[in-house]
């Protein structure tokens, strides 16, 4: 899958980019932008990659572990060239696996590569294109559920049903199919009266019914939560704010038998800015707001220009490093004005469900909030920007990044330690902020 462009107002695959993400790799090496900085005497030329940065931070960081191990200067065909315009030309060099891993996250970034990573590009086969299927409404929903078998039949799913049993159920809530987990010891005593609401990731275009029980099982059984997933509208056949009236519905009935302030709603990647809009729309309607919420993997929406449904996330400082690191093309200014695709076409300039990271005034009024993202996510940018803003403006904030991982790494490697770490500050954050 090709990195987002501007245009792509960050609708993403995540399915397609998971497959082709080196997020736990342990030399990583972009096709055709190998990168090299070489500190040994001979002179090395080498292709340039080019990023525009906004602050020199992760560049420099970037570059640290290279500069800090030479003991003879870089060669002068070496060294990072800056612009006028802020634009860093950095030589290519060679990206290891972080030196705070331990031996055995090692292995399990490992055997995420060896057998994780493949599954995710064949899990899918033999089953019909969204997009060749989206007039037919009764198509798209067999695809989906074609994906959703195939993803069940994966070791990353089995290994992480085997660590983390839960029952699963489905209901029909407010019209709209729901799953739900349950640990399969139960509910925790002091949880008896809390609920999870789990907004899954995919683009906004795939994800229900298989990536939501990844999303879900693993914190309703470190937690001893019951978790819902509603699984929301979606592209191509939906548009918003088709995915926010969903996820609102539920909610609604769930106020029937929960306190708002007992509720937390959390979400990964698409999940995450379906979070933060539907609190918006929660504050442009006076809904009670939930008790906290969780922001993983990407940052709250907030338009890039002048036009609507376009993200400033798909061209972060994180989206140039980390698309180079992957092989995904870099993101480029466009000839021409980018445009709203997919689930985000169409939508009105201004709407603060949109795009609530326009509106400080609505930001200001946010609940509690965990953001987590890591060194290697695409997302990562986004990630800061929101949790500087939420604390600005007065919000409680808290934000969790862990060196080495990448886009969603926490939730697809159940053998991984950092995912446990990650499922744990999740199951505090919530424990601390949901009333009882």
């Amino acid at each position: 899958m090709a990195f987002p462009s501007p245009g792509t107002s960050v609708d993403l695959a995540v399915s397609s980019l998971l497959t082709r993400t080196d997020n736990e790799a342990g030399t990583a090496v972009a096709d055709g932008v190998r990168r090299r900085y070489q500190c040994a005497s001979g002179r090395r030329l080498a292709p340039r990659l080019s990023v525009m940065r906004n602050q020199l931070g992760l560049v420099a960081a970037a570059l640290a572990v290279g500069v800090l191990s030479c003991s003879e200067p870089a060669e002068q065909d070496e060294r990072p060239r800056v612009e006028a315009d802020g634009t860093v030309h950095v030589p290519a060099f060679d990206l290891p696996e972080t030196s705070y891993l331990s031996d055995e996250s090692r292995a399990a970034m490992k055997h995420f590569r060896d057998v994780y990573g493949p599954e995710f590009g064949t899990f899918s086969q033999g089953c019909a294109s969204l997009n060749d299927v989206a007039d037919d409404l009764e198509a798209v929903r067999a695809a989906r559920q074609c994906v959703a078998e195939g993803y069940y039949q994966t070791a990353i799913y089995q290994d992480t049903v085997a660590k983390h049993p839960v029952e699963i159920t489905a209901e029909t809530i407010a019209g709209v199919y729901t799953e739900v987990f349950v640990p399969e010891r139960g509910v925790a005593e002091e949880n008896a009266n809390r609920l999870l609401i789990s907004i899954h990731g995919g683009g906004f275009r795939v994800g229900a019914r298989y990536f939501s029980h990844t999303e879900a099982m693993q914190v309703a059984d470190m937690g001893g939560y019951r978790v819902i997933s509603p699984d929301y509208r979606m592209a191509p056949e939906h548009t918003h704010p088709a995915g926010v009236e969903d996820v609102i519905a539920v909610y609604k009935a769930m106020l029937e038998d929960y306190d708002a302030a007992a509720i937390g709603i959390y979400g990964c990647s698409a999940g995450a800015m379906l979070t933060a809009q539907t609190v918006a729309y929660m504050l442009e309607n006076d809904l009670p707001l939930p008790g906290g919420i969780g922001l993983f993997c990407a940052g709250i929406p907030t338009t890039d220009g002048d036009i609507p449904g376009v993200f400033k996330m798909g061209r972060s400082e994180s989206a140039f490093l980390v698309s180079a690191i992957n092989g995904f093309p870099r993101p480029v200014e466009p000839a021409e004005p980018p445009q709203p695709s997919g689930y985000f076409r169409g939508v009105e300039a201004g709407d603060p469900v949109v795009a609530p990271g326009d509106h400080d005034d609505l930001l200001a009024r946010f609940p509690p909030a965990l953001l987590i993202s890591g060194t290697r996510d695409f997302a990562l940018g986004g990630v800061l920007a929101s949790h500087n803003k939420l604390v600005s403006l007065g919000v409680e904030a808290d934000l969790h990044v862990w060196e080495g991982l990448g886009h969603a790494t926490f939730a697809f490697n159940p053998g991984l330690p950092e995912s446990d770490e990650v499922h744990r500050v999740i199951v505090r954050f919530f424990d601390r902020h949901l009333s009882r």
